[in-house]
């Protein structure tokens, strides 16, 4: 399990047995985890099979973000996974920060919440993209 984020990693010491690989880098407090070139080369540096990619924007053009150093580390695990996965909720959908991380085509699938907006939906799916909406409870 590869993680730049201090939560996840925290999580799985004390509930797993996996073998955990933080990135390291520089500490992004706001988010607990780790940003910059030194994480987005460490992902570099791995070949991953499924990354679970997570954003604080997301549109039809793709995910975006308000700070820079956070589209090195994106564009890293995107560049050496196999298969990459967007998990972001519906709340998230339609707003737009600074900086474009990746287009929505580098993704396999989408992961959200049914919160999405059917316009929304069937925009996604019109470009083709693979589309998996949980259920709220």
């Amino acid at each position: 399990m590869v993680t730049n984020d201090f939560v996840i990693a925290d999580y799985l010491l004390d509930n797993s047995n996996c073998t955990i690989i933080h990135t390291g880098g520089a500490v992004c407090r706001e988010n607990r985890s780790c940003v910059g070139e030194a994480a987005a080369t460490m992902l570099r540096s791995l070949m991953i099979d499924q990354a679970f990619i997570s954003a604080s924007s997301w549109s039809v053009r793709g995910i975006s973000t308000p700070a820079e150093d956070k589209v090195t580390v994106k564009r890293a695990i995107a560049s050496a996974s196999r298969q990459r996965v967007l998990v972001c909720d519906a709340t998230k959908y339609g707003q737009v920060a600074t900086w474009l991380a990746l287009p929505l085509s580098e993704f396999d699938q989408i992961i959200t919440d049914d919160g999405l907006p059917e316009s929304a939906s069937r925009a996604l799916v019109k470009q083709d993209l693979s589309l998996l909406v949980a259920k709220n409870e």
